[in-house]
């Protein structure tokens, strides 16, 4: 699946979270089929679950049955799951019959491991038991940030040059492009440590960067974390297991795992799940809390995520995501260095120095409440980590002044000691809140109006960004810009 077939079925993709008892149209693809059957001769115990196409997320798992609630709806063998341990087995073997097997020259990470396993099996296509399960992943990640901005050649910084990338990285928020910016950072690191550790084994080492971004994001985007490991029914393990080197059991050190099947369970903010990994009959299994009737798509939650996360994460955003927020900190941040360089400016007027700034901030880290300052839709007041901020640093601004007085004052409110705070400075703090969000509002105004034409654009054919990622970053600027509006009347 590619191309402009692709984007268009991508674009339809979770544009909403699906209404109750949405009967799914069981898919035929033939990568479906042969996953299937192939699942069935490793040795996969039957479920409920089928693939299917629904009319609001696109593909996903359809009940063949009533799945009741605390109902185990999947369990994958420990054998079916690719876990670092087996890919630094393999890998140590590979070694070993070229004469360098030295364990403690392995320095990979699960993330390192899991996604040069992906590489190479991509690499090898037609030469490996797990050709079937290779075949379903994605064949691109057209709409994730990282994808796009990840450039041709490796790099620790985000490639902007052509004019999709450019359009991407401006209409980013800033706390997503941040995140991105970490992401490329540590994809570079990950292919650089996976080169040195291939190269002292002699194995040969990724060549091509945009099929090692691929696998990155496949790992990121499917992988599963093992949780707990917990004994369940005593049965003895799957003793039919295929007689191949990259079936072994996984160890105790394992988190993390590629596991067929189950990265084609879609998110849900409703989706209530149990996950651990069976130790008595050595498989990770996936129980729902709660019922799905036949026909209904059954869900999976990726955790309390925001669209900014989930786009950076993911790939998507949902029309309707009880957990988005606006996030502050750029704001307080560029605010805070504002007042420094002020102070600076008119030292022997001020009442408290640049320094003193950077006093109340260390403050605010030590009692955990630097950063995460977001405010969210329906609030009748300011989040009270904002407030703390706001009313610490505002304190300390008046006239007169003492900063360890103003200190002494806060951590008593903070402790509800003294729970009044100066009309003066509360107003301060409320029109901060209010003249902010009015530009974050004006802003997010503007980046629609582009996105709209953008859309339009596209409609036409002129542009080669995935539709998708351009619909779900208007769905994320359009929750900003209402939850600004909002509150601009804190």
């Amino acid at each position: 699946m590619s191309g402009r077939t692709f984007r268009q079925r991508r674009q339809r993709q979770r544009q909403h979270e699906l209404a109750p008892n949405v009967k799914g149209r069981p898919s035929q693809d033939k990568e479906w089929v042969a996953l299937r059957e192939w699942c069935t001769a490793q040795g996969m115990p039957k479920s409920k679950l089928t693939l299917a196409y629904f009319p609001d997320t696109f593909r996903g798992m359809m009940a063949t049955r009533n799945i009741e609630a605390d109902e185990e709806m999947i369990r994958v063998p420990e054998h079916m799951l690719m876990t670092a341990s087996k890919v630094r087995r393999e890998v140590l073997a590979r070694a070993s019959d070229n004469g360098l097997a030295q364990s403690s020259a392995w320095r990979l990470s699960e993330h390192q491991a899991l996604v040069y396993w992906t590489y190479d099996q991509r690499s090898k296509l037609g030469l490996s038991v797990w050709d079937t399960y290779v075949n379903t992943l994605p064949r691109d990640f057209s709409s994730v940030p990282l994808y796009v901005l990840s450039g041709t050649e490796p790099a620790s910084s985000l490639s902007v040059n052509t004019d999709a990338e450019k359009w991407v990285a401006e209409h980013l928020p800033h706390s997503v492009l941040l995140k991105v910016t970490e992401q490329q950072e540590r994809l570079f690191n990950d292919w650089t440590c996976t080169c040195e550790v291939l190269t002292k084994f002699n194995i040969e080492s990724p060549v091509d960067w945009r099929r090692y971004v691929w696998a990155w994001l496949v790992v990121n985007t499917r992988c599963i974390h093992l949780g707990r490991h917990t004994t369940g029914n005593q049965q003895s393990a799957v003793s039919s297991q295929p007689n191949s080197a990259v079936f072994q059991p996984i160890s105790d050190h394992d988190s993390m795992a590629l596991a067929p099947l189950l990265d084609l369970l879609n998110h849900s903010c409703q989706a209530r799940v149990s996950t651990y990994f069976d130790t008595g009959r050595r498989q990770f299994v996936i129980k729902t809390l709660r019922r799905y009737c036949k026909g209904e798509e059954a869900f999976i939650s990726y955790g309390p995520h925001d669209n900014g996360f989930m786009l950076a994460e993911y790939g998507f955003a949902l029309a309707e995501n009880p957990h988005c927020a606006l996030e502050l900190d750029c704001k307080v941040e560029m605010w805070i260095s504002t007042v420094k360089a002020n102070l600076n400016t008119r030292r022997a007027r001020a009442t408290i120095k640049s320094t003193d700034v950077d006093a109340l901030v260390d403050v605010l880290k030590q009692h955990g409440l630097w950063g995460d300052f977001t405010l969210f839709s329906g609030s009748a007041e300011l989040p009270y980590r904002l407030q703390a901020a706001m009313y610490l640093v505002f304190a300390a601004m008046k006239p007169g002044a003492g900063i360890k007085g103003v200190i002494s004052q806060w951590e008593r409110w903070q402790r509800g000691e003294n729970t009044s705070v100066s009309e003066e400075v509360d107003l301060a703090v409320k029109n901060w809140v209010s003249r902010t969000c009015s530009e974050v509002a004006e802003h997010s105004s503007k980046l629609l109006d582009n996105i709209q034409a953008k859309q339009n654009n596209d409609a036409r054919g002129s542009e080669c960004l995935d539709p998708f990622l351009v619909h779900c970053l208007r769905l994320i600027w359009t929750t900003i810009n209402k939850i600004a509006i909002e509150s601009t009347s804190l």
